[in-house]
């Protein structure tokens, strides 16, 4: 079994070997025993020659929340997305695109290039005022795209933490920001919707690092999307065309709760959905499909089109009936879905599209390729263009898949560490994938139209909080789950390319390759970070901010924060 490390990091010795003509240089921060032959396969992997134009890409990411494999149509739904479709088509599908299991932890890989078990990150998602963020010593992806000389946008959900200001995205590398800080959200109301709270907000940074705040209560009772949409198109037609423009659209759809404007459900009514939860699930899918219609139709009618690149893709696989906030989603035939170790969780709806890539129109590549892959791939892509390179501040585990994007070459990725959180452990080598200790949510396969939940139930808790939340029928949660590993933890072996439905475990006819899997988790041991504790601060709550989710530490000059909320009088 080919076990390359294309996704591995450097060791310090090697940090001269980024010479001019590398996209990326500098000096990585761990020593391990990674050997002198790795170092360079990923020095070859990063560096790209070829001739260099004047003009760097805009580069447009949308990111749907929690759509599933078996969501949109060019994966044989019954559920219909025609702009999706389309879209797809012009460019290239990644059939083989992965991330986190969910929300934040998908995010923090992709602002970082880097392997979620780094950020400390690995064992929840971040809750509003519960003390979790990104750590202030990772460099975000928009902060290089600056030294690249970007203007950067985010426009939607942030999700990485908002505990003090210097966390929140306009001090980390956006110089606008339209949004909301949590995880969830109501689309009309704009709370949170387990917590309560106003979370609707602009933030802008200047130059001189004078910071506005605006809380968007004149927003109140508008759909959530179409507002997100309108500033996204605002921002098309305004951007300086002088700088290029990273804009990563962050939609809610189709994250519960499964909300649209009145008569979405019918507009978007399909004979072939008969399922309640699919049924729900209509209007908030259309709801999504508008939205890319609206801003893809104004960004391609607009100048900036012919030198754009824009990928689409969700942060996590969905979350069908059985599981927590579930919404009617369906990874079929991948098992399980959002939360959970499983292909449903992990493999995602993917694709990118534009005239960067209308050389391969139509095609779809089964190359493995990891959410931490994006910044090197597009900084690859700067590189080629401009002749521009930056300097890494941390060691990044993402790879350049440029050529896999752009030429139709094989993918420079051959592992992905999933997670390594105590006994809880998934890491994909090759075509192998192996799973120690708990899964997830639970061990069953997912729902799809016609065909039953086989198997659908818990693995039983081994910490005594587990035990005893799951005696009152509150099951699930990963931390509920801690084991050792070589203390008879359940060790699943897969081979995705004849099995991408996880059904047949192969760890007892394979031992070689179980133990080969089991001495890189081992290895890879040594970079992982502990977990952040995830309590929530009462000094953090929205009611000490008037009902308004806010940063609670003081971490800035008060004297440049202008601070106001808008509201309908104000129209």
């Amino acid at each position: 079994m080919n076990n390359e490390q294309g996704s591995s990091g450097i060791n310090a010795e090697y940090g001269d070997i980024f010479e001019e003509g590398c996209i990326l240089s500098g000096r990585s921060t761990r020593v391990d025993m990674m050997s002198r032959f790795f170092a360079i396969l990923l020095v070859a992997v990063i560096c790209i020659t070829g001739s260099v134009a004047d003009k760097a890409p805009n580069v447009v990411f949308i990111i749907a929340d929690d759509l599933g494999w078996n969501d949109v149509g060019y994966h044989g739904s019954e559920l219909k997305t025609p702009v999706l479709d389309q879209l797809a088509r012009e460019g290239v599908r990644l059939e083989q695109h992965y991330t986190q299991p969910e929300c934040s932890t998908t995010r923090a890989s992709l602002m970082t290039s880097r392997y979620i078990v780094r950020t400390g990150l690995q064992a929840d998602v971040i809750l509003n005022g519960g003390g979790m963020a990104l750590p202030m010593n990772e460099t975000l992806w928009p902060e290089y795209m600056r030294e690249f000389g970007y203007r950067n946008y985010l426009v939607g959900k942030w999700h990485l933490g908002a505990n003090s200001w210097k966390e929140t995205p306009t001090f980390r590398g956006f110089d606008e920001f339209y949004g909301y800080y949590g995880g969830q959200i109501h689309y009309f109301g704009h709370y949170h919707t387990k917590f309560g709270g106003h979370d609707f907000r602009r933030d802008t940074m200047d130059k001189d690092g004078n910071f506005k705040e605006e809380i968007l209560k004149n927003e109140m009772g508008n759909y959530l999307t179409k507002s997100l949409t309108d500033e996204a198109i605002r921002i098309v037609k305004e951007h300086d065309r002088s700088d290029p423009m990273f804009m990563y659209f962050s939609l809610p759809n189709v994250h519960s709760p499964n909300q649209s404007p009145k008569g979405y459900i019918s507009k978007y009514a399909n004979s072939e959905v008969t399922d309640y939860d699919r049924k729900q699930l209509l209007g908030n899918l259309g709801g999504l499909e508008e939205a890319v219609k609206n801003f893809t139709d104004v960004l391609k009618a607009s100048d900036m089109w012919e030198n754009t690149l824009l990928v689409f893709m969700s942060d996590n696989g969905g979350a069908p009936t059985g599981l927590p906030s579930y919404a009617g989603h369906s990874n079929y035939p991948l098992r399980s879905g959002k939360t959970t170790l499983f292909e449903g969780a992990l493999r995602v709806p993917a694709f990118v599209t534009g005239p960067l890539v209308s050389h391969l129109a139509g095609t779809a590549t089964d190359g493995l390729f990891h959410v931490s892959d994006w910044f090197p791939t597009i900084a690859a892509l700067v590189h080629e263009r401009t002749g521009k390179s930056v300097d890494l501040v941390n060691e990044i585990d993402g790879v350049n898949n440029a050529p896999m994007i752009f030429s139709a070459d094989p993918s420079n990725r051959h592992e992905i560490l999933h997670q390594l959180n105590g006994g809880n452990q998934a890491y994909r080598l090759g075509d192998y994938k192996i799973i120690i200790g708990n899964a997830g949510e639970y061990d069953g396969y997912n729902y799809h139209e016609g065909r039953p939940v086989i198997s659908m139930k818990y693995d039983e808790p081994t910490t005594f909080l587990g035990k005893l939340k799951c005696s009152v029928g509150l099951c699930g949660s990963l931390g509920d789950y801690i084991i050792d590993p070589a203390d008879g933890a359940r060790v699943r072996l897969y081979n995705l390319a004849e099995d991408p439905s996880e059904t047949y475990n192969i760890a007892d006819k394979n031992p070689e390759i179980v133990k080969e899997m089991r001495d890189r988790l081992f290895d890879l041991q040594a970079i992982v970070m502990p977990p952040q504790a995830n309590l929530q601060n009462p000094a953090a709550h929205q009611k000490k901010s008037g009902g308004i989710w806010r940063p609670w530490r003081t971490d800035v000059d008060e004297s440049k924060v202008s601070y106001s909320i808008l509201h309908k009088t104000e129209l």
